[in-house]
């Protein structure tokens, strides 16, 4: 990410092809899907109501920071709305221009929360001692050709189906679901380490492209607001973790990556790598993301009718997008 940032920044990066961010979400949700076998899939469902608190958190940072969003970045209701929620960002800024709001603010709200969680989490993680990070590995054989084709060709054809729809993340979703299913019938395997290394690269490499000069400089206060906010939901989310931690019994450094306010493959390759409790990571963020997905509308509406937001005022000035 940073590689890529740095050139791109210098004007010397090229542009990551649409298919390669793809290659990298159905590599990052094959290595997941194939975490849930039947132990784990029995081990998660003890989690449920803790997942659902999680959901209410996410959508409670989200009514927190909006309003602070709004004012220091002078735009409307829908799109403070929208720049705040913890969703899937490009699903977020698709939502938003159905509804009238701010696109490109939004989109640039999630990109710099993204590279925050991102660059910041691993840090984090590096300052526990191995002991207390090394739970929730897989230890399994490499999946062979043939079902790793096979669960390849079918989330391919899945995905590119109902990506004609408004489900979020298919490229994401579909292979997770997909690989699970694979794993709960049975075959406890693993993605090779070389293809998760080369997924984690394009997911890299995607971040990476958008740390380009006019990104910094076209939108300042939305990045100024975007990046403050980040912080104030990190520190927050650190606080939810300890509560995790106690009441799951599991690391603090896998409750502070299942807690915090990034996306979902980002985080749950984070916690591949790091060899944290991926099933548990993955599972947090992923009822977090069609929670916010399915409320944050009537979310926005309820904060303008309670008066948090304003949905339109003289005093937000707009704010001069560039893409």
């Amino acid at each position: 990410m940073f590689g890529v940032g740095a050139l791109t920044f210098a004007g010397y990066a090229a542009k990551q092809p649409p298919i390669g961010r793809k290659i990298g979400q159905i590599t990052i949700g094959v290595a997941l899907g194939l975490y849930f076998t039947q132990a784990v899939i029995a081990e998660l469902s003890k989690f449920a109501g803790w997942m659902l608190l999680g959901c209410a958190f996410s959508l409670g940072l989200t009514v927190l920071f909006a309003r602070f969003f709004q004012r220091f970045a002078r735009v409307d209701a829908m799109t403070a709305t929208y720049a705040c929620a913890i969703g899937a960002a490009s699903d977020m800024a698709v939502q938003a221009q159905r509804v009238g709001a701010d696109g490109a603010s939004v989109a640039t709200s999630h990109a710099v929360r993204v590279m925050i969680v991102v660059t910041v989490i691993p840090f984090i993680a590096a300052a526990f001692p191995l002991e207390s990070i090394a739970a929730g590995g897989l230890r399994a054989n490499d999946i062979s050709a043939l079902p790793l084709a096979a669960i390849i060709l079918v989330s391919v054809a899945l995905a590119t189906l109902i990506s004609k729809t408004r489900l979020p993340n298919p490229w994401v979703l579909v292979p997770l679901l997909t690989a699970a299913t694979y794993a709960a019938i049975g075959n406890e395997t693993r993605l090779p380490d070389l293809i998760v290394n080369a997924g984690s690269i394009l997911i890299g490499w995607n971040l990476g492209q958008y740390m380009s000069r006019e990104f910094f400089r076209g939108s300042p206060r939305v990045l100024g607001a975007a990046a403050l906010m980040t912080v104030g939901m990190l520190a927050l989310s650190l606080g939810f973790a300890f509560v995790i931690e106690w009441a799951l019994n599991i690391s603090l450094i896998s409750a502070i990556v299942a807690t915090s306010p990034g996306g979902i493959a980002e985080m749950a390759i984070t916690a591949k790598v790091l060899g944290l409790g991926a099933p548990i990571v993955t599972a947090f963020h992923l009822t977090r993301m069609v929670a916010v997905i399915l409320m944050i509308r009537a979310a926005g509406a309820w904060m303008v009718r309670i008066g948090w937001l304003v949905l339109r005022n003289d005093n937000l000035k707009p704010v001069r997008q560039t893409q």
